[in-house]
């Protein structure tokens, strides 16, 4: 879909605690300042749950609602973040290790959103690599090198635990959240 006045672009992530995001910040602002990376300072320290899709702003309280609506098997969710990483030339961030819960969330909240959105929303085809970007898209491959000798002398472990979804929403420039859910835990049948 081509982007249009009637429609905004959104994705669903789960948002690190705000004292991850300043120091995830710091490295965003380093990326700033040695190469003018600015792409990543748009959205708040996250993990994608739900790549970003255009849907039509008039009807921003449907994905409120089924935001609200969201419910999971899973109590509360432990993340651990670690060491930094790349894909390519292109972009940096920050590690997730492998996480069982994790991707559950995951699949359950895409299939959540897609099965009430099928027309806007789709399954993403890529398999899920949980990150924390630092810099990406406007990160030139031959600043890599320079900024990739930065990052590999550092260290990055963080661990916090959540049952917070939040839906951002593209608007002047950066991402804002215009709703967040606590979710609630679905009874198990055998209780």
């Amino acid at each position: 879909m081509n982007p249009s006045s009637t429609h905004s672009m959104y994705y669903a992530a789960i948002i690190c605690p705000a004292q991850i995001n300043d120091k995830v910040l710091q490295y965003k602002q380093w990326m700033k300042e040695q190469f003018g990376c600015t792409a990543a300072l748009k959205s708040p320290a996250h993990i994608t749950l739900v790549p970003p899709f255009w849907f039509e702003t008039a009807k921003e309280n449907e994905l409120l609602q089924t935001l609200q609506s969201f419910t999971s098997v899973i109590n509360h969710l432990e993340i651990h973040l670690y060491g930094f990483s790349h894909f390519g030339k292109r972009v940096l961030f920050i590690g997730v290790p492998e996480n069982f819960n994790l991707n559950r969330i995951k699949n359950e909240t895409e299939g959540h959103f897609t099965s009430a959105f099928a027309q806007s929303i789709k399954k993403d085809d890529r398999p899920f690599h949980p990150h924390v970007t630092i810099a990406t898209r406007d990160m030139k491959p031959s600043h890599f090198e320079k900024a990739w000798e930065y990052f590999s002398r550092h260290k990055f472990d963080e661990t916090f635990t959540t049952k917070t979804i939040s839906l951002l929403k593209l608007g002047d420039g950066k991402w804002n959240v215009p709703g967040e859910k606590d979710w609630q835990v679905q009874k198990n049948l055998f209780d």
